[in-house]
């Protein structure tokens, strides 16, 4: 084509494939953005009302059609239980653990991972840059703060998407916190409990709504395990197969590509995570 509205790299960073396919994009952002429109008109009413947001069926059904990206930060330190923990363990917790020791290992183990972060988004290219130091900064301090967990790979695709969104280092500490000792507590425990229980769930969900494709990775002898814990362990921030999305939303884009409706949908599990699991 001659020419886009759409710029080369999206809103979050992620930058486009070849292949991106910015006809049928512009053909269904044309609607899409009537109905994001809609959705941000929506929260802002409820916001304006200027009473503290409480957990309800009006706000749950918010949550799981989208928070407006303006608003996500807001929203999810206020439904994930970060006010109860910085009251609890104090708000300054996040420059104490910083000022304090540090173990050299875990340290050399997150300065390994730390170039695997998103490695097509301009904001992660260079690991001396904001972004990539921030991420270090956070991932340090969650690990020494939280010695039963430390540092695990997939942490640093979580907070990486929270820093995206939020763009602030200290809010991303809280929300992992709450994600990962509040909200997921038996995910990245030594049995990893909770991610064993959502793969059998997930198995018997597409066992009774995709008999079909059961019985194709059964017949295989795949272990579903293998096949989603990166899923579940990423919170889908950096394996949300873009295929599914690219289909329900008809747009022929590349395996790994990121727009933004990838982005959402990941963005999504997070605003729906927060208040579900409370």
């Amino acid at each position: 084509m001659a020419s886009s509205r759409f710029s080369k790299v999206d809103e979050y960073g992620f930058i486009r494939s070849d292949d991106f396919d910015y006809d049928t994009y512009e053909d269904f952002m044309s609607g899409y953005l009537k109905v994001l429109a809609t959705r941000a008109k929506k929260w802002a009413a409820l916001l304006r009302r200027g009473k503290p947001l409480s957990r309800s069926q009006t706000l749950k059904r918010y949550i799981r059609k989208g928070i407006p990206n303006e608003h996500r930060s807001e929203i999810w330190q206020l439904v994930s239980g970060v006010e109860v923990l910085k009251r609890e363990q104090g708000r300054d917790l996040y420059h104490k653990i910083l000022d304090g020791p540090r173990n050299q290992e875990i340290v050399d183990t997150i300065l390994t991972d730390l170039p695997r972060t998103f490695p097509d988004n301009i904001f992660f290219e260079n690991m001396h840059e904001e972004r990539p130091s921030q991420l270090y900064r956070i991932l340090v301090a969650f690990a020494h703060h939280n010695k039963a967990v430390g540092y695990c790979q997939g942490l640093n695709y979580i907070a990486g998407l929270l820093l995206l969104v939020t763009k602030n280092e200290e809010d991303v500490f809280w929300l992992l916190k709450a994600l990962v000792e509040t909200l997921l507590p038996d995910y990245y425990s030594s049995t990893m409990s909770g991610v064993i229980t959502d793969i059998e769930v997930l198995s018997e969900l597409v066992r009774l709504k995709l008999p079909e494709v059961h019985q194709k990775v059964s017949s295989m002898g795949l272990p579903w395990a293998l096949v989603a814990t990166k899923w579940f362990i990423c919170l889908y921030a950096d394996v949300l197969p873009i295929e599914t999305s690219a289909s329900g939303a008809r747009m022929g884009m590349g395996k790994r590509e990121m727009s933004s409706i990838y982005d959402d949908l990941a963005c999504n599990i997070l605003d729906t995570m927060t208040f579900e699991k409370l």
